[in-house]
């Protein structure tokens, strides 16, 4: 799921009684943290933004179960909320992505450690005990797209080879267990279904790893969050690369990050191997009991 944020916000300076607007385009959302609860995880989205005359302003958004809509708020300070925006859970089909028709590794773990053992080189090699160097943010940004195509290459090989797997992410997954065709569709073309889970896995935002956990359970059985070391750390790395990816390693108030020293990057990795491994050990496991 995403969230749609849409409109303007007017809120009221608690002192002045000037009302200010802030546009829709202003806020930048993400997933900042997930809990576990009896149906699975609950997913807490969150917009900030640090106005000049308001202070900072937040806005949070609770999923739970997946696809619904548990909670919101807006968190205004002293300051009157007098009309806020438009916002909630997108439940619109996703746009399918642009590597549609990429064609998924065999051993997508082998690629992954192959892309660690590498970038470690270069950060010894290249890299800067300042947390400000420009390759240190490249490679740290690099290890989450690493992470990201494992967690999609894996999940997408296991489903295609496991039928029951398959049938529990068409059941159980909201977005999938929404779709209807009628017999004359599926008649006409009768790997319909298997090309709709495999485009929808594929439009997935695998950054997005309370969501990854919610499908790797569905499919696999597998909780993959339970098999982080440290759960606060990975999505704090994931929210940090958002910044070096869409604003060139400055934060959503204009503030450089400097945090990316060489330890930094290196521990990170570290950090990020110990979760794939642990996702791996679990998948080779469940593969064994299953054949």
């Amino acid at each position: 799921m995403q969230v749609y944020c849409k409109g303007t916000a007017r809120i009221q300076h608690h002192a002045t009684g000037e009302i200010h607007e802030i546009e829709s385009e202003a806020l930048d959302w993400d997933a900042v943290g997930g809990d576990e609860r009896q149906m699975g995880s609950e997913i807490h989205y969150e917009a900030t933004i640090e106005h000049a005359e308001l202070g900072e302003i937040s806005w949070g958004l609770w999923e739970y179960p997946i696809g619904i809509e548990n909670h919101r708020v807006t968190n205004a300070g002293r300051n009157k909320v007098i009309e806020d925006f438009d916002y909630g859970l997108e439940h619109g089909k996703p746009e399918p992505d642009e590597w549609v028709d990429y064609s998924v590794p065999d051993d997508p773990f082998t690629i992954f450690m192959s892309s660690y053992h590498h970038t470690g080189d270069l950060l010894a090699d290249h890299g800067s005990h300042s947390g400000r160097h420009l390759v240190n943010r490249m490679i740290f940004s690099h290890q989450i797209t690493a992470m990201e195509a494992y967690l999609a290459d894996r999940l997408i090989n296991e489903i295609a080879a496991d039928a029951g797997a398959f049938q529990r992410l068409l059941s159980k997954d909201e977005d999938l267990a929404k779709e209807k065709f009628t017999l004359a569709e599926i008649s006409k073309d009768l790997a319909l279904v298997e090309r709709n889970v495999r485009e929808h896995l594929r439009s997935i935002q695998y950054h997005n790893l309370a969501k990854v956990d919610v499908l790797y359970n569905i499919a696999l059985g597998i909780r993959i969050l339970s098999l982080a070391n440290d759960r606060a750390r990975l999505f704090k790395a994931v929210m940090l690369r958002h910044d070096c990816v869409h604003r060139n390693g400055f934060d959503k108030d204009g503030n450089e990050l400097v945090v990316f020293t060489k330890t930094f990057v290196q521990d990170t990795a570290d950090l990020i191997k110990g979760f794939v491994e642990g996702i791996e050990r679990a998948v080779r496991a469940r593969s064994t009991t299953t054949l």
